[in-house]
């Protein structure tokens, strides 16, 4: 008799604990980040999804912030009413990466071995890293890349970029000729094809074995008037007004009557660079494409070399729940997350997934994994858009022949030296 009370107890406890779970008891937690076109609000809305069948016990509440995404944050982080996870912008690091709204990352990524934290590019963690803590993991990676039209390329009877670049010869010199003998002026002088285009001098320099500063997080020192610093700006300069061969982005429209990636799409232009995102619009060109980093520059230090414009994800200190935060964290930012984000036309995984959104077009998309190594920095203090603004407004003098490079990067170093000392970091 005394059995078989034990044994309806047991059951009857049992059904309790059942009941609670199918009658919802989950641990509800929200996301938050900015909202993206239809087409990929359903793919995310599908990869929560994913998520949510595989861990039954987490509901994820997405909050979709349309616009002003940053001040919003930091609203709610005054209020105290900040999200249990939420993306940050990688520019905005310095700005959130605090102990007292962040979690840092780094011991729940180590401990958890399904996460394969060794799997993500680390120069994409070493953004979201301050002071050894890592407060967000990638999501994305969005690094800049070279895209090039292969059929100026046979038109001018020159090798690929790629087949250079697999030798170990994609280099200044080379990059140099080849924007040479591409570009055409018609007999009114004006250009037909482009060359090349410039987009980031501030990769060239990292390309050439230089930095725009000597922390990006936190810079009490600048670089641009080192030898590599003023070698790069005058090369740049060179392939604009000495060679006719580059055009700055913000020229193209004024020379061909399209922006780069128009014009590039039209074959109107032989080389041009952006992020990944845009390698969408860049395969509706006719010809095949092929992909490339910057090449590598003359200095002892030179290297391939890209751009970085990533997305990351965070745990708030607020969350009241932080096992599903992080089993949703380590969801998105792992494994499975990459192989989703890998579906999503123009989105880039900070792992080495093959990004099948790839057109038939683009003939070497194993590239994708060298350029994740590849990735640099941009500035991201908490005055990055004010020290930005002293380098381009002293470069764009430059690239529209208005001042020597020497002077130019001497102005950027007394300006920006003069300002740290006033703002420091």
């Amino acid at each position: 008799m005394r059995r078989s009370r034990a044994v309806v107890t047991v059951v009857v406890a049992m059904m309790v604990v059942l009941s609670a779970v199918a009658c919802g008891a989950q641990h509800v937690i929200e996301y938050m980040y900015q909202a993206g076109v239809e087409a990929t609000e359903k793919a995310r809305a599908e990869s929560v999804a994913v998520f949510e069948a595989a861990n039954p016990d987490i509901k994820v509440e997405r909050i979709r912030v349309q616009s002003n995404y940053r001040d919003r944050l930091i609203a709610m982080i005054a209020a105290g009413t900040v999200p249990d996870v939420l993306s940050i912008d990688m520019q905005d690091i310095m700005s959130f990466a605090d102990d007292r709204f962040l979690y840092d990352l780094r011991p729940l990524a180590e401990k958890t071995p399904s996460f394969q934290f060794e799997r993500l590019a680390p120069p994409i963690v070493d953004v979201y890293t301050v002071d050894g803590k890592i407060y967000a993991l990638p999501i994305t990676a969005n690094p800049s890349v070279y895209v090039y039209n292969m059929d100026l390329f046979d038109n001018a009877g020159l090798p690929y970029p790629y087949d250079l670049y697999r030798r170990d010869a994609w280099t200044w010199e080379a990059f140099r000729d080849m924007a040479r003998k591409i570009q055409r002026r018609g007999p009114d002088g004006q250009v037909e094809t482009v060359g090349a285009v410039l987009h980031l001098p501030r990769t060239w320099l990292y390309a050439n074995g230089g930095s725009e500063f000597d922390d990006v997080n936190r810079p009490t020192e600048t670089y641009y008037d080192s030898e590599v610093g003023l070698e790069t700006v005058q090369f740049l300069h060179s392939l604009i007004w000495e060679d006719s061969a580059m055009l700055p982005t913000g020229h193209v429209s004024r020379n061909i009557g399209a922006n780069d990636v128009i014009g590039f799409t039209q074959g109107r232009v032989g080389m041009t660079t952006r992020w990944f995102s845009y390698v969408p619009d860049f395969s509706q060109a006719p010809s095949q494409i092929g992909l490339v980093p910057y090449p590598k520059g003359p200095r002892p230090g030179g290297r391939y070399a890209t751009d970085l414009g990533s997305f990351g994800i965070a745990i708030s200190k607020t969350t009241r729940n932080l096992d599903a935060a992080w089993r949703f964290v380590a969801y998105a930012a792992g494994p499975a997350g990459a192989i989703e984000e890998a579906k999503l036309p123009g989105r880039t995984p900070a792992r080495p997934v093959p990004l099948a959104w790839l057109s038939d077009s683009v003939v070497n998309p194993e590239i994708y994994f060298d350029i994740l190594m590849q990735t640099t920095s941009r500035v991201l203090s908490i005055n990055r858009l004010d020290l930005q603004r002293i380098i381009d407004g002293e470069l764009n003098a430059v690239w529209n022949n208005q001042v020597e490079p020497r002077t130019a990067v001497s102005e950027i170093a007394r300006r920006i030296r003069a300002y740290l000392k006033e703002n420091p970091q």
